[in-house]
């Protein structure tokens, strides 16, 4: 009987056992519900550490807290789920010895080695700071409206309103007539909605800088850390930790380097007399306009309709600026385009071709400018296929092919030009008796050039 008793006991004493583990456990769970104050009085809650795709990640809320809230959804209003990140293996283990001796530590060490710039977020905050070797004491992100395109307009003809109160300014702005509206906000219409970074030191506007943020910027802001993108800018990874002065240092390199870039396209469209392009005089053309290549944030397309049909064609580089910075119109960038202007020659037929190449819409000299320098590239394939000792193009010549095709923004423009080139020299080539292995070796490099491609010495066709 004693055994009968003995054998019951033995489950009941081990469930107990059971229980009080299940007990503990339950009551780690409870204490590891830790919270974090962050430097700036935030609070970071419902801390997660769980394992995906052989990671661990950490997952956290971040914001205000309500005490005043009565319901649940108003204490927590202020309260953000923020994209989850992952700790390292090294990170792991300490969270994991860490949790085996004080659960809510852990939970704390993985918030601080996950989100540091959102525990210590007065210091992404922190506006006192060196920027790409320079000190400034303010930094501001605002959303763009017209107001902030009045405003950019006036700093840069002098006027000081950056130390202006936001009265003062709204005065300022009211005072301006509608035309000196107009020209201030002219071709920047597209920026509104955008965001502005501007920083420097204060009572010195020659340290003021501002740009426009870009989707990495944005996104880095958002983060608080260097983050990669994918090709729909969505957030793929989320890398080391960033403050509000390193992502306006980062922002500040693009922005000076893209203004130099875009220095140097404008140098170049300035350059071009494009009022003497012409259309034949037949080509009706109407309802000329532009838009962005998606793809291409440099180059815009043109359509219009040439007697009644539509065309579209990309502008190249050098067009799209003239366009954009209003040096040309958009009559005479069409004109000027390739494949629009072949479009529009196709489209009025054989008689107005005549009359474009006889260059009677063009001006002086004109026509024999163009036909000296197509001589002169016909001439300089004529020489290289024809010189039993010439492996490839010599530096003068490629410089009379390039100068040439000077207008073809991409390979496939380039090779459009030089096959045209080839089709004249070619017949030169046949009628002259030339080699054929020699005509198809100085063709391929033709093809070549279009691409880019330079050849060496060593690569020509040994004669």
């Amino acid at each position: 009987m004693a055994r009968v008793k003995t054998e019951n006991a033995q489950p009941k004493a081990a469930a107990a056992e059971g229980s009080q583990v299940e007990n503990q456990n339950e009551n780690n769970e409870k204490t590891a519900r830790a919270k974090v104050t962050t430097t700036e009085g935030n609070t970071i809650d419902r801390i997660r550490v769980f394992q995906k795709d052989d990671a661990t990640m950490v997952q956290v809320d971040y914001g205000k807290l309500n005490p005043d809230g009565k319901t649940p959804e108003e204490k927590r209003a202020g309260m953000r789920t923020q994209m989850s990140r992952q700790l390292t293996p090294e990170q792991a283990k300490t969270y994991q010895d860490l949790y085996a001796k004080d659960p809510v530590q852990a939970k704390e060490f993985a918030v601080k080695t996950a989100y540091p710039m959102h525990v210590d977020d007065a210091a992404f905050h922190q506006k006192n700071a060196n920027i790409n070797g320079r000190d400034v004491n303010y930094i501001t992100i605002e959303k763009i409206t017209e107001d902030t395109l009045l405003l950019n307009a006036l700093r840069k003809d002098g006027v000081d309103v950056d130390h202006m109160n936001r009265e003062q300014r709204a005065n300022l702005i009211a005072s301006m007539t509608p035309d000196a509206k107009d020209m201030a906000v002219k071709g920047s219409e597209g920026l509104v909605g955008k965001w502005q970074l501007a920083f420097g030191e204060k009572g010195n506007k020659e340290s003021r800088f501002y740009g426009i943020m870009n989707a990495e910027d944005l996104a880095s802001l958002r983060h608080r850390a260097e983050v990669t993108l994918d090709e729909k800018d969505q957030v793929k990874s989320v890398g080391k930790p960033m403050t509000m002065a390193d992502i306006a240092g980062r922002m500040e390199q693009r922005v000076q380097a893209q203004r130099q870039t875009n220095g140097e396209k404008l140098d170049a469209a300035q350059k071009v007399d494009w009022s003497k392009f012409k259309l034949p005089s037949a080509a009706n053309v109407t309802s000329l306009r532009y838009s962005a290549a998606k793809d291409n944030p440099d180059r815009v397309w043109l359509s219009g309709k040439v007697n009644g049909i539509e065309c579209v064609s990309l502008l190249s580089v050098n067009e799209t600026t003239a366009v954009k910075n209003r040096l040309a119109t958009l009559e005479q960038v069409a004109a000027a385009n390739r494949d629009f202007h072949k479009k529009a020659l196709d489209i009025v037929g054989p008689g107005q071709k005549q009359e474009v190449n006889a260059k009677e819409d063009a001006g002086p000299g004109q026509k024999q400018e163009v036909n000296a320098k197509e001589d002169a590239a016909v001439k300089a394939i004529v020489d290289r296929a024809s010189d039993s000792t010439a492996r490839n193009f010599s530096p003068e010549q490629m410089k009379t092919l390039n100068d040439f095709a000077a207008g073809a923004e991409t390979p496939d423009e380039r090779a459009k030009v030089f096959d045209g080139l080839w089709e004249k020299a070619e017949s030169q080539l046949k009628a002259a008796g030339v080699n054929d292995a020699w005509q198809k070796d100085a063709h391929n490099e033709l093809k070549d050039l279009a691409e880019g491609i330079v050849r060496s010495e060593a690569q020509g066709l040994k004669r």
